[in-house]
């Protein structure tokens, strides 16, 4: 469900925002809720914000919840202002959502940090 939001980028490039946050943020949630399935919600809750992971779990929920408050908040003629802080906040979405993951792999973080680190 997340890449098919991006079957509506365009709309979000025209200054319509809903339809792209909303099926992307639907897609995020489902796999929270499909981990939380795997594991159970309070061991997820647990995994989620132990001491090396609470930081990006936090970034990546409140991004998640202020780009879908954001989206349905009317700027008027200030929409592109609102469309630029609404990008900022999916790409910090998407970022959280990369490092939480990298969490889970064996060196995951120590690698990707090596990677970034040699451009």
């Amino acid at each position: 469900i997340t890449f098919t939001s991006f079957s509506f980028f365009v709309e979000l490039m025209e200054g319509n925002p809903v339809p792209f946050v909303m099926v992307y943020s639907i897609g995020n949630i489902l796999s929270l809720l499909s981990s939380m399935f795997l594991c159970g919600p309070k061991r997820q809750l647990k995994n989620m914000f132990d001491e090396k992971r609470h930081i990006t779990s936090k970034v990546y929920l409140s991004c998640l919840a202020a780009s879908v408050i954001l989206c349905f908040i009317p700027f008027g003629r200030y929409s592109m202002v609102k469309l630029f802080i609404l990008v900022i906040f999916l790409l910090a979405q998407f970022a959280a959502s990369i490092w939480y993951s990298l969490s889970y792999i064996p060196l995951g973080r120590r690698t990707a940090k090596r990677m970034l680190q040699s451009f």
